[in-house]
C-alpha cells in the first residue's frame, strides 16, 4: 500500500466520532452495519478521494481493486485498537454473521 493511501486511511478510520459510532454498533451487536461502514462506506470514500488525488477518475477501478483489501485492514485495525477486541474476536463475529445469512 502506498504511504499516502495508508496515511489517508489511518486518518479517516481514526476519526473519534467514527470510531465511537463503530463502538456503539458493536455494543448493540449490529455487526452487519459495522462491517458495512468499515468495508464499504468508508473504504470506498477513501479510495475515491485517493483516486482523485492521483488525478484519476472518481473511484478508479484499478486503484480500487489494487487497494481495497489493504484499506479495509487499516479500518479493522483502527476498530480493534479502539475497542480492545482482537481481530480473531472480530472474525468470529463476522463469521457468525455470514453463517446467519
Amino acid at each position: 500500500m502506498d504511504d499516502r493511501l495508508k496515511e489517508l486511511a489511518q486518518e479517516r478510520y481514526g476519526q473519534k466520532e467514527y470510531l465511537s459510532t463503530l463502538f456503539e454498533l458493536a455494543l448493540e451487536e449490529k455487526w452487519f452495519d459495522l462491517q458495512h461502514l468499515i468495508q464499504h462506506d468508508m473504504a470506498k470514500a477513501i479510495l475515491a478521494d485517493y483516486s482523485q488525488e492521483l488525478g484519476k477518475d472518481y473511484l478508479n477501478q484499478e486503484v480500487f481493486y489494487n487497494n481495497w483489501e489493504d484499506v479495509i485492514q487499516v479500518g479493522w485495525a483502527a476498530f480493534c485498537k479502539h475497542t480492545g477486541l482482537s481481530m480473531e474476536q472480530v472474525n468470529v463475529r463476522l463469521q457468525a454473521l455470514r453463517n446467519a445469512i
